[in-house]
């Protein structure tokens, strides 16, 4: 059709404006700057009353700012007395209060799970048609809504949005989640429930293939932490990102605290994805890997394994791939070929992080429906299977 319509010759034309229709156009120009100039003297009559509330608006991503500190962020989080053996949705919970008190324009939210994300900001109410000051919404059970008024929100840029349900729900929100990713917006998903941890109801809610194909989307960074210190590390790691969303992968069973390394490597251990959790005093001979709920089980396997063995805790792939390749190299040092990994999960991504010459040990199936404990133990999910995966590596 581009000959008929000899688009050539009209593109190299000069459009024609009518004075009627450049009047009318300057007419409205006029008019809106009028309106403008009286919205900007309204807005400083505002300010002058209302400085605190002005520098507060004019400190986000609306103006051109709003870029959070992670270390003015994690400082604000105290840390975990008594060494708890809590789930990460629990901690999370607990760390989410001193953040929401530190940021006051955090909003969060909920698809009918309130109560099994733990993710409600305290003392403030519900929001409401009638109650616009609440900061926290009751999306219902609409998974794809949620994230998609959370996009919204981003897209807004005053409001910094949060919203949870179960991970495996991820399907339902996975368009948003990845126009989320596509467009920038530095949204936080809390997700938890996130393995076959589940246990009794069974494999239609026990994410298996979820994390991973999360890890897929471009732009997303899934963190998922082992215990209470790296759950406060991974809210602000995900807080303190201005170019893109993040998803915190949380789980419902109770874990195992980790004493092998200070709060305060564990906090910033997330910030670069992955870091050496408990370090070899001997020899390097091999290293565990792992994330989430399954850094215990490499743990407890490699003080059973001896001296030569190094822990490395992979929070976020994501984050861990962007680092310099000499800090990757310090955690996981190429000489060292013999590597296992462990994660309640499918295994492709990790063989990244193993090598040709290691073993991943995972879930490449659908879950069964039993109390979590007999879960991960029927699909092998334990630390007898890391120990004996290191043997066979370690004896060849």
């Amino acid at each position: 059709m581009r000959p008929e319509l000899h688009w050539d010759s009209l593109l190299t034309k000069s459009i024609f404006v009518s004075e009627e229709t450049r009047k009318f156009f300057q007419q409205k120009t006029e008019e809106r700057t009028k309106d403008y100039e009286q919205w900007k003297a309204l807005y400083e009559a505002w300010g002058a009353v209302n400085p605190q509330k002005k520098q507060l608006l004019e400190d986000t991503p609306a103006f051109g700012k709003g870029k959070v500190d992670f270390e003015a962020l994690v400082q604000k989080i105290p840390t975990f007395t008594g060494n708890p053996s809590i789930a990460t949705r629990k901690a999370g919970g607990d760390v989410l209060q001193p953040i929401a008190a530190h940021l006051p324009l955090l909003v969060g939210g909920s698809a009918d799970l309130y109560g099994s994300t733990m993710n409600y900001i305290e003392g403030s109410p519900d929001w409401s048609p009638s109650n616009p000051t609440g900061r926290n919404f009751r999306f219902g059970i609409r998974e794809h809504a949620m994230c998609s008024i959370m996009n919204g929100i981003a897209y807004h840029g005053i409001f910094r949005p949060s919203g949870a349900t179960f991970l495996v729900f991820a399907d339902y929100c996975r368009p948003a989640i990845r126009l989320a990713a596509l467009s920038a917006l530095p949204v936080l998903y809390i997700f938890t429930h996130d393995s076959v941890g589940v246990g009794e109801d069974g494999p239609t809610h026990q994410p298996v293939e979820t994390v991973s194909s999360l890890r897929l989307i471009p732009n997303l960074d899934v963190i998922r932490p082992a215990d209470p210190e790296e759950t406060a590390g991974a809210f602000a790691a995900g807080l303190s990102r201005s170019d893109g969303p993040t998803l915190l992968s949380l789980t419902r069973q109770n874990l195992q605290y980790l004493t092998d390394a200070d709060a305060n490597t564990k906090r910033r251990g997330v910030l670069h994805g992955a870091y050496v959790l408990l370090k070899e005093t001997s020899d390097l001979k091999i290293i565990l890997l792992a994330s989430g709920s399954e850094v215990q089980h490499a743990v407890n396997a490699a003080k059973k394994l001896g001296s030569g063995v190094r822990v490395v805790s992979v929070p976020s792939m994501e984050i861990f791939n962007r680092q310099t390749p000499e800090y990757r190299q310090s955690v996981i040092p190429t000489e060292c070929k013999k590597r296992v990994a462990i994660e309640a999960g499918v295994t492709a991504l990790w063989r990244e992080f193993v090598g040709d010459q290691g073993t991943v040990i995972g879930i490449n199936r659908f879950g069964i429906s039993a109390p979590g404990p007999v879960v991960f133990k029927t699909l092998g999910i334990t630390e007898e299977a890391v120990v004996s995966a290191a043997q066979q590596l370690l004896q060849n």
